[in-house]
Parts: C-alpha cells; structure tokens; sequence
C-alpha cells in the first residue's frame, strides 16, 4: 500500500471534530501530538507522520478554516487570526487531551504555535517550530519591525485580494517553487492554495508580517525546538540563514535549533527522513 493511500485509510473512517475556527481529525493510539500545518496549506502536510512516526502516537491534525478546500469561518476577525486560534486550539486540548501535548508547527502554523505556548502553557509540553522565525518579516529584511512593515503588509494583502484565478495560480506556482523541490507536491501546494479562501490568506498573510513575537520568547515556559531549511537555490548562505534564526530565537529560554540543508519551507517533503528522524529524537527527549 502506498503512503498516500494508507494515510487516506487511516482518515476514512475517523471522527472529525468541529469547531468555529477549524475541524481535527487524530490518528492512530497512543501518546499525542499535535501537529500544525502553515498558510493556506492542508493537514496533509504531515501525510508522511503516521509511517515515520510508528505506532504508539495519537495524531491529532487540526484544518484551519479557510484553507486547503475548507470553507473559511463565520467568526473570522480580519487581520486578528492568529491569537483566536491559539486560543481555540487551547480549549480543543483542554476537552480532548487533558493534559500538556507536544505540538509540531510548521510556518504561519509555528507563529500559532509560539503563542499557544505563550498564553496556554498548561496545554503545550513542548513546542517544534516548523522553517519559520519568530518574527516572519526578518527573513524579508533583518532590520524590520512591525511599523515599518504595515505599509508593505497592507499592500500585499491588496494585492493578493485582487488578483484572478489565473494571476493568482501564475503566482502560486511561480512562488511554490521556492517552497518545494518536488514537482509533484509544488502541484499539492499549488492545489492548496487554489483551493484556499482568497480573502483569509490575504488577510493571515498580513496579519503575519507584523506579528513580532521576539520579545514574548521569554514568556514562554515550554522548551521549544527550531527545525529550518536551507536550499542553495531558494535561500541565502547557510551562515546567514543561522545568524537570521539565532537571532530570532534568542530569547528562548530552552530549546536547540536544527537546520535540514538540501531542503525548502516543505523541508518534510524535501528531506522527509532527516526531518521525522529529528521529530522522533525530539518527542524521545
């Protein structure tokens, strides 16, 4: 049986948990973990999990309204996504664990993470951030803060709201491409995005680039873990992608940093083996 199949197996017949802000279905038994997934993206992000992982691991994969084919939500707050659903995740793992998870979050989906951990630390026993620093915009410049970004956030939200389908499907692949090295998941991301609600990526979007959570780093009582990709074709020098992290990171009271080279933003599509080896050296800590 293919991977793709089996994780489809595994869905098929399992509940799915509805909420305002997003659905979660969980797979498998065992200890739990949650696991994020970024942008306009899918939970299928972490098809690959319940292989790599193995038994004994209760998966829960919330889909955040909005995206991936998700209709967006009746309680969406434009620009004021990212704080409702930390707080929404919070109360899913208060009702439906009982006790500290691990959470694996990958991109906007790790933004979401940090403040989960921040303001609901009886929900969060460790956190690993997904290719994505504290504060987004440092990797479009180092020197940016959340004022001299609005401009530039608003414009880009504009922008995205109008383009067309097919402007906006040129800009999803033309873009993916520096996200995945595969062209058989560029089209997955591609589809993700198509099938996203355009109005709340743009919004998230935004909302992203001025959101700076440098400063809250040492609030945060759960160790948290940083896992980055480096590609020579979609990054700077390695030594300047770990000066961007570290430096984004230094706040943190405990946690280690790992870069996966060779890999994109989808590093768990890149270099799926190195990644999911380090999520279980993680989860064994």
């Amino acid at each position: 049986m293919q991977l793709g199949s089996l994780t489809r197996w595994l869905k098929r017949d399992n509940p799915i948990w509805e909420g305002e802000l997003f659905t979660a279905s969980t797979l498998g038994r065992g200890r739990d973990l949650v696991l994020l997934h970024g942008l306009a993206a899918s939970p299928d992000t972490w098809d690959e999990a319940p292989e790599r992982l193995g038994v004994g691991h209760r998966l829960h994969l919330p889909h955040m309204r909005g995206f991936a084919g998700l209709g967006p939500s009746a309680f969406r707050d434009p620009m004021n996504f990212l704080k409702p659903m930390a707080d929404a995740l919070a109360a899913y793992i208060r009702l439906n664990v009982g006790k500290p998870v691990p959470v694996v979050a990958h991109s906007m989906g790790g933004i979401v993470g940090l403040i989960l951990a921040r303001d609901h630390p009886d929900t969060v026993e460790r956190l690993m951030v997904v290719d994505v620093p504290a504060y987004f915009s440092v990797l479009i410049t180092p020197f940016a803060t959340p004022s001299s970004m609005a401009g530039l956030a608003q414009h880009s939200r504009r922008t995205y709201m109008e383009k067309t389908r097919p402007q906006l499907q040129d800009d999803l692949r033309r873009t993916s491409e520096k996200l995945v090295t595969s062209p058989h998941q560029l089209e997955r991301i591609v589809k993700w995005g198509m099938t996203s609600d355009q109005r709340t990526t743009a919004d998230v979007m935004a909302e992203v680039m001025v959101t700076d959570l440098r400063g809250d780093l040492q609030r945060i009582k759960a160790p948290v873990d940083v896992v980055y990709a480096w590609d020579k074709a979609a990054h700077p020098s390695r030594l300047a992608l770990d000066q961007i992290y570290n430096a984004a990171y230094s706040g943190l009271a405990q946690g280690a940093k790992l870069r996966i080279d060779e890999a994109r933003h989808y590093v768990m599509f890149d270099q799926p083996a190195a990644f999911y080896g380090a999520v279980n050296q993680w989860l064994a800590k």
